[in-house]
Formats: C-alpha cells, structure tokens, sequence
C-alpha cells in the first residue's frame, strides 16, 4: 500500500475501483455487496430478536426469563438486554439501522439504559442527515451529551441530616439565655407544626 504524503488530509468517499483490474473489481464489488446485506440482516434481526425477546419475557411468569434464556440458548440475562434495549429504542426507526446509517455495537451502546434519551435522538438526527454513526461516533455523541446534562447532588439521607440538624440546635442550647429556653421551644414547636401544614393545606385547595 503506497504511503501518503505527511500533513496531506486524505478524505476517502467510497473505494476507487478504477485502480483495481476489470475482473478484480467486479469481484470485489459483487463482495462488497453481499457482505453489505448480510450486514443489514443482521441488523434487521437484531430487531427482530429483541421483539421476540420482550414478548416472551412479558409472557413467563417473574423469575422464568433467566432460567429460559439459559435453557435455550446458554445467555445470561445482559445478552438478552443488548437485543431488547436496541428493539426499544431503536424499532420505530429499523429503516436507519438496517441502511448501515448505526452500526450493531453503536446501536448497543446507545440503547443501553444508561444511556440518555438526548444522545439517541442526536444519533438518530445525524443518521437521518447521512452521517454514519460507528461505535466512535457513538461513544464522541454519548461523552458531548452527558458533560451537558447538569450533575445531580446526591442526596443526603434524612437521618444524616436529622443528627445535623439536633447537634446544631444543642450548640444554640448552651449559648442560648436558660430563661429564654422555654420560648425557643415554643418556636421549634410552631416551626415543626408549620412543616405538616404546607400538605394538609393543598389537599383542602385541591378538594375545592
């Protein structure tokens, strides 16, 4: 293979079959074929399977999926979730797949359920604009759409902030005048009554 200049960007569209002799490329070609639908076959049975897959897994009574993929076919649960999950997001829409636009692994990731709905949608605009989307391309979508999305604060237990909050008000009790103490507590008393109240008063107003 004759090796390109450096620095020279080289944008390939399609393979030159000019370069090739007459009988070599009709060969090829003919290859070239066969093996692109195959590949589409492929991708349209994956669909198909994953169908298949969610209609039996609603029929078998809870816990009967596992013991069945595994009886008939030796899969775990996960093997079964990749066709599913790819039937789930991606059925509506078996023309993009089955055109090449999304390759099987992509499609696997951007069906997976970790995956945000916004990163599938992306995908599938970009697909539908001609772009191919191959497992790069999908993981460079799945990286752009979660550095987006706001990071959740993890929420702290309410127990965690129960101590907090007692500990606090034990520092307040030792600075607070001992003969004021008994009008704090009126006050934590009024405050804790108001917190029950915001709930008790929407269901009057709803019931209205």
């Amino acid at each position: 293979m004759a090796k390109q200049p450096k620095g020279e960007l080289v944008v390939v569209v399609g393979f030159n079959y000019d370069l090739l002799e007459t009988k070599i490329a009709e060969k090829v070609r003919s290859s070239a074929e066969r093996i692109r639908q195959k590949v589409k076959k492929t991708l349209e049975s994956i669909i198909e399977v994953g169908n298949d897959l969610v209609a039996v897994k609603e029929a078998l009574p809870h816990g009967q999926f596992g013991p069945w993929l595994k009886g008939e076919f030796g899969w775990g649960e996960r093997m079964a979730q990749n066709f599913m999950a790819v039937a789930e997001a991606f059925g509506p829409k078996t023309e993009i797949i089955a055109d090449l636009a999304i390759q099987p692994t992509a499609a696997y990731l951007l069906a997976a359920p970790s995956a945000p709905d916004e990163a599938r949608q992306t995908a599938l605009e970009r697909a539908e604009a001609g772009e191919q989307i191959t497992t790069a391309v999908a993981k460079e979508i799945l990286a752009e759409t979660r550095k987006k999305r706001p990071r959740r604060k993890k929420a702290v237990p309410s127990e965690k902030l129960g101590l907090r909050l007692v500990k606090s008000l034990e520092r307040y009790k030792e600075r607070w005048n001992q003969k004021e103490l008994s009008e704090l507590a009126r006050q934590l008393r009024e405050f804790a009554d108001a917190l029950e109240r915001p709930a008790s008063g929407s269901k009057k107003k709803a019931k209205e």
